[in-house]
């Protein structure tokens, strides 16, 4: 019994100082921040597509370009009040081209 509960106290001590060391980096913080708004602003433009899609219309991306810039510079700004600037800085507007790129070059091959 004491063997199994220190093998779980064990374990329970391993992952909160992993949680907690990478809770602390402002720049760790920041990648995961970044990949998450690129993800965000994917979906956001296939959408914005598809309702185009639908009414044989053109897709609007203004709001989905305008909170993606607005959360780039959030993190990036907030990684580097914390002392740990991000790994990357001032490189919205080029993963923002790639999305671009992307996204449109996947609606064209549906299609559109």
């Amino acid at each position: 019994m004491t063997s199994s509960l220190g093998k779980w106290m064990m374990g329970v001590a391993v992952v909160l100082s992993a949680t907690a060391a990478s809770a602390v980096d402002p720049a760790i913080k920041c990648q995961s921040d970044k990949l998450r708004l690129a993800a965000k602003y994917t979906v956001c433009r296939l959408n914005a597509e598809s309702d185009a899609a639908r009414s044989f219309g053109e897709a609007d991306f203004s709001k989905c370009a305008a909170d993606y810039l607005a959360g780039w510079a959030k993190a990036e700004a907030r990684a580097t009040a914390k002392g740990a600037p991000c790994w990357t800085n001032g490189d919205a507007e080029a993963v923002q081209g790639d999305i671009d790129a992307h996204t449109s070059s996947l609606a064209s091959s549906l299609g559109k």
